[in-house]
C-alpha cells in the first residue's frame, strides 16, 4: 500500500490536543486528492505516527462499496503487530464524525504514551 506522508508526523513525545488532531485529519482528507491510487484504486495517507502506532486515512473507490458503506476509513495500525487495532468509517467529515475520529486518535495517543 502506498502511503503519502505530507509532514513530519511523529508525535510520540507529546500528547496532541483535540484541535491539532482535527487539523491533521482535515489535512489528510485534503491530501487524499493529491495522492496516487494503489493497484486497487484506494488512496491512503498517514495522519500521524504515535510511536509504533500509525493513524491512516484511506479513501475506497465508491464502485467497490455497497451504498451504505463509508468511502473513507481511518485506522490505527500497529507497526509492531502489523495489524489494525481500531478503525472508523467516515461519510461526510461532519462534526459528529470528526469528533469520533478525534477521540479514536486521542485514545491511540494515550495508549502510545502508556507504552513509553
Amino acid at each position: 500500500m502506498y502511503l503519502q506522508h505530507f509532514e513530519p508526523a511523529n508525535t510520540s513525545t507529546a500528547m496532541m490536543d483535540a484541535d491539532e488532531i482535527e487539523q491533521r485529519i482535515i489535512r489528510a482528507y485534503v491530501q487524499l486528492a493529491c495522492t496516487e491510487q494503489d493497484m486497487g484504486g484506494s488512496r491512503t495517507v498517514s495522519v500521524t505516527r504515535l510511536g509504533q502506532l500509525e493513524v491512516r486515512l484511506t479513501e475506497v473507490p465508491a464502485c467497490d462499496l455497497p451504498p451504505d458503506m463509508p468511502l473513507f476509513w481511518m485506522e490505527v495500525y500497529s507497526q509492531a503487530d502489523r495489524s489494525v487495532i481500531d478503525s472508523c468509517g467516515l461519510f461526510e467529515f461532519d462534526e459528529q464524525e470528526l469528533a469520533m475520529a478525534v477521540e479514536m486518535v486521542a485514545g491511540a495517543s494515550r495508549q502510545s504514551q502508556s507504552v513509553h
